[in-house]
């Protein structure tokens, strides 16, 4: 029984930690791209490095942390170029699900339910749900079609965008207009897979896609600009220590504009 215990133990603060960490991100007070020192937070948090880097491992898995084979933990960075591609490859991926859902017929109720989050979040101007109800319907688009590869790979891209689009948000202090727009946009979605023959769901996702990617470029570029992230002089060991940083290994081309 105290082994039992001793287990959930162990998952609740490496939970909490994770949760702690991720606030940490959302509140900009570790930046893009920057990364994240095991040793550091340790102290910070008054737990062992262990705890931090099982907590850091969670996440990896939701996409707020990458971590390349051998080197250190970092925050979720997207280049410009990054965030285009994400969007082309996301085109022909949920594309591909809504022909295949307007093929199957499937009852679409559970999408139906997402848009109105959607629509409840926009209205109560709460970023944070806005963009998880939004991830929630695309997740859901993929997962519907029972196709398991499908979903694996849409997630692989969704996530970490969905992760990067609320950390500049929540950064930058967005309410929720922004997404206004793209709420019809999901119900055109819909729309299509419903009444449509499955080419014309296809061709449709693929061309609203193509909006939500110009919105990110085009509407967001100048609100995601952010005179204050210059980086700081290689010499202030102070300021890049107290904050958990290490300036001289932070990769370069930060986003100026962010996901839609």
């Amino acid at each position: 029984m105290s082994s039992n215990q001793d287990q959930r133990t162990q998952v609740l603060v490496k939970q909490n930690l994770a949760t702690q960490l991720r606030e940490e991100i959302l509140a900009g007070k570790i930046t893009a791209g920057a990364k994240i020192v095991e040793g550091t937070w340790a102290r910070h948090f008054g737990v062992a490095q262990s705890s931090v880097r099982e907590a850091l491992n969670i996440l990896i898995a939701e996409g707020f942390v990458t971590k390349g084979h051998g080197r250190s933990a970092r925050v979720l960075n997207l280049s410009k170029q990054d965030i285009i591609h994400l969007y082309h490859v996301r085109g022909a991926l949920e594309g591909l699900a809504a022909r295949l859902l307007s093929e199957q017929k499937v009852p679409l109720t559970d999408l139906e339910a997402a848009i109105a989050e959607i629509r409840r979040a926009v209205e109560a101007d709460n970023v944070r749900e806005i963009i998880t109800s939004m991830q929630r319907f695309h997740m859901t688009l993929l997962e519907k079609t029972g196709n398991p590869f499908l979903v694996e790979e849409g997630r692989r891209l969704i996530i970490p965008l969905f992760d990067f689009t609320l950390m500049r948000a929540l950064t930058h202090g967005f309410g929720g207009s922004p997404w206004k727009q793209n709420l019809e946009r999901h119900k055109q979605i819909l729309d299509a897979i419903l009444t449509g023959p499955p080419y014309f769901a296809e061709q449709t996702v693929i061309h609203v896609m193509d909006q939500f990617l110009k919105t990110a470029l085009h509407v967001w570029a100048e609100k995601m600009q952010s005179p204050q992230q210059a980086p700081a002089p290689k010499s202030s060991r102070a300021r890049r220590k107290g904050n958990g940083l290490d300036d001289s290994e932070e990769t370069s081309g930060e986003l100026d504009s962010g996901p839609a």
